[in-house]
C-alpha cells in the first residue's frame, strides 16, 4: 500500500496535468473566439472539435486527482467525503502540501479564466445565432419574384413560405 507522501506525489502530478490541460484549454477558447470574430466557419468547427477533446481530457484527469485525493484521505484516516482541500494536502506531507494547495489555487484561476473566455464566446455564438435566425425570417417572409404575374402584379399567395428550420412547422 502506497503511503501518504506517494500519493501526495502522484497527487502533485495529476493536478500539475489538469493545471497544464486547463492553460490549454484557454488557448483553445482564445483562438475560438478569433475565429468566431472573424467569422472562419472552418476554423469555430476545428476550434470546436478541439475544446471538446481538451474538456473531456480535463474531466479524467480531474477525476484521477479526485481518486488520488480521496485515497491519500483514507490513507491517514480522513473521511474523503467530509476532508476540507487542506486537510488533505497536509495528510501528504512536506514538500508536497504546499505543492498541493499551489496547484488547486493555480487551478481554480484558470478554471475561472476558462469560465470567463466560455462566457464571451457563448455570448458572440448567440449573437450570431440571432443574426441567423433573422436572415431566415427575413427570406421567409420575402414573397420572392415568383409573387409577380406576367403584367407584373402582385399575386396574392395563400400559401406562406416556411424554411425547414422555422420553429412553427
Amino acid at each position: 500500500m502506497p503511503s501518504s507522501k506517494d500519493y501526495g506525489e502522484i497527487l502533485v502530478g495529476c493536478l500539475k496535468e489538469v493545471s497544464a490541460l486547463l492553460e490549454h484549454a484557454n488557448g483553445i477558447s482564445l483562438k475560438q473566439r478569433d475565429a468566431l470574430v472573424k467569422k472562419d466557419a472552418e476554423g469555430i468547427t476545428v476550434t470546436s472539435a478541439a475544446h471538446d477533446e481538451i474538456l473531456r481530457r480535463i474531466d479524467e484527469a480531474d477525476q484521477r486527482a479526485a481518486d488520488i485525493a480521496s485515497e491519500l484521505a483514507k490513507s491517514v484516516g480522513l473521511d474523503p467525503e467530509n476532508s476540507a482541500k487542506d486537510e488533505v494536502a497536509e495528510a501528504a506531507g512536506f514538500p508536497y502540501s504546499s505543492l498541493i494547495l499551489s496547484e488547486m489555487d493555480k487551478i481554480s484561476s484558470l478554471a475561472e479564466s476558462l469560465k470567463k473566455a466560455n462566457e464571451v464566446n457563448k455570448h458572440l455564438i448567440k449573437n450570431g445565432i440571432e443574426i441567423i435566425t433573422c436572415c431566415l425570417r427575413t427570406i421567409a417572409d420575402d414573397p420572392g419574384p415568383s409573387s409577380y404575374s406576367k403584367d407584373a402584379s402582385m399575386q396574392s399567395s395563400s400559401q406562406s413560405h416556411v424554411l425547414s428550420l422555422d420553429l412553427r412547422v
